[in-house]
């Protein structure tokens, strides 16, 4: 079965099993429900993020991308000269994505976020958005992807964003140590089931009970598949919210262990 069919079986699968809002019976999960992943609000935060994504869509500037074990659904070689502006409407956390993010890091207010995977710095700049008081730390792999983040932060001044230029495995160790402990890590870099779960133990080194982790792309692939089950059933996970596209997951002792799924 190849990539295409598996992403929709799996999403007719999601839509089956979602759940609707009169099924929820955890007032944890109720309140993420109806004040986080139903809000309508229009932030006017959200007029600036799409004046960023609309000029990002418009940049012609070739950069040498190289994909460290990401996605990668469009682009089939890990190295190759791309223009921004595909990056940007291809591989890039789309709107929607975005302001979720958004809402999420406004509810819960983390002091520290870790982000693996910067590409462009679009997520990381909706995390700066929601909580401009907040060390935001994004590792990135490909230097001119690099390049064109760290452009991004100065020109818009997110000085509350620090890049990491390297590698998950030569950098995440150093990250997680200047936020100890992490209060939310957003999992965008790495789309194959070891790593993922990997950088995952890793990260669980420095949570504390209110830590949230987001994971991309949860069912991208079977492989992904494989790592978000292991990730929900893990001990000290207990609430999982499955939205298809995206996972979250808590960790708060005083909730019961439970997966929900919802449709985003």
């Amino acid at each position: 079965m190849n990539r295409q069919v598996e992403a929709f079986v799996a999403y007719l699968q999601h839509s089956f099993k979602a759940r609707s809002e009169y099924t929820i019976h955890s007032p944890f999960v109720y309140n993420f429900y109806h004040n986080i992943l139903q809000n309508e609000e229009p932030f006017h935060q959200y007029r600036f993020l799409h004046k960023v994504r609309r000029e990002l869509n418009t940049r012609a500037q070739y950069i040498k991308r190289k994909d460290m074990g990401s996605r990668a659904k469009e682009f089939i070689c890990d190295q190759r000269f791309v223009r921004v502006k595909d990056i940007a409407k291809r591989s890039s956390v789309s709107a929607k994505k975005g302001e979720l993010l958004f809402r999420i890091a406004q509810a819960y207010q983390p002091a520290h976020v870790l982000e693996l995977g910067t590409s462009l710095g679009i997520s990381a700049m909706y995390f700066s958005q929601a909580v401009p008081e907040s060390k935001i730390i994004t590792i990135e792999a490909c230097l001119d992807s690099v390049n064109v983040a760290r452009s991004n932060f100065d020109h818009y001044g997110m000085k509350n964003i620090t890049l990491i230029p390297g590698t998950f495995e030569e950098k995440l160790a150093f990250a997680l140590n200047q936020i100890h402990p992490v209060d939310m890590v957003f999992f965008d870099g790495n789309h194959k089931k070891e790593p993922t779960l990997r950088y995952f133990e890793q990260c669980l080194q420095h949570i504390h009970p209110g830590s949230v982790f987001i994971f991309d792309d949860i069912h991208w692939s079977s492989d992904m598949g494989k790592a978000w089950d292991a990730i929900r059933r893990h001990p000290l996970v207990k609430v999982t919210i499955d939205l298809y596209y995206l996972g979250i997951v808590f960790f708060k002792e005083e909730l019961s262990k439970e997966n929900f799924r919802f449709r985003f």
